[in-house]
């Protein structure tokens, strides 16, 4: 992996990476000396961790509150505090996972000398985030899909984020339509679905090069899309 993909990627710490009851993160029974406003943030933190260790190992149906709080080394109580429902910790968890991913990404595609360099850029930035997380990346990608529509709604609007990359790219660059560009996303969205739903969301860095011809592919064309990975030194 690129040096600059190692740095953008270090300080990534995405719900679910770490265990709830670690070391260091519990509070003290009785006196601790914690204003409530921190111990109310470090019980939401063990929380929503609990949450996407408990669903990427026993999936969303099963991934109950009691399990949740259980893992989380929290009252029920202290659940409803922080939270409605699951639904609630849900969308939280995801929000807050894919807002560093979304950040990281963009963070790397700028800082690239061109459109085809940060498309790559962007895309290991992506895979390898997602690899280095398996159980959130097992959450937001597959396990979401057991979840309400408002949920689901929230990881559609991430992916229409990525839709101007396709349809305004930059100058000399002609845009694709919404549509497609609507279709090259839920096509790298599928790929990395078919790795994850596997269990082979470790495999997800190889198909760097494959998805950024495919996301190319429709504004270079065939010999475009080929001549710049191969001046990137890559292979589709």
């Amino acid at each position: 992996m690129a040096q600059w993909t190692e740095a953008v990627i270090a300080d990534v710490v995405l719900p679910g990476s770490r265990s709830a009851r670690e070391p260091g993160r519990g509070i003290k029974r009785g006196r601790h000396g914690l204003a409530p406003e921190t111990v109310a943030e470090i019980q939401r933190d063990r929380l929503v961790d609990a949450f996407v260790e408990v669903v990427a190992e026993h999936g969303y149906p099963q991934a109950t509150i009691s399990r949740i709080t259980q893992a989380a080394g929290v009252t029920k109580k202290a659940f409803y505090d922080h939270f409605a429902d699951r639904e609630e910790c849900f969308r939280a968890a995801c929000e807050q996972g894919t807002d560093l991913i979304v950040a990281r990404v963009e963070e790397a595609r700028k800082g690239a000398g061109s459109w085809p360099d940060g498309v790559l850029a962007g895309m290991r930035t992506l895979l390898d985030v997602l690899a280095g997380q398996p159980r959130f990346a097992r959450v937001s990608v597959v396990e979401i899909n057991s979840a309400s529509p408002p949920v689901r709604r929230g990881r559609a609007r991430y992916l229409e984020g990525f839709r101007t990359l396709l349809t305004d790219p930059e100058p000399g660059v002609a845009g694709v339509p919404e549509a497609v560009a609507d279709a090259v996303i839920g096509g790298v969205f599928s790929a990395i679905y078919m790795k994850v739903e596997a269990g082979r969301t470790a495999e997800l860095p190889e198909l760097a090069s494959s998805l950024t011809y495919f996301v190319l592919l429709p504004l270079l064309g065939k010999q475009g899309a080929a001549r710049e990975l191969a001046r990137m030194g890559q292979a589709p």
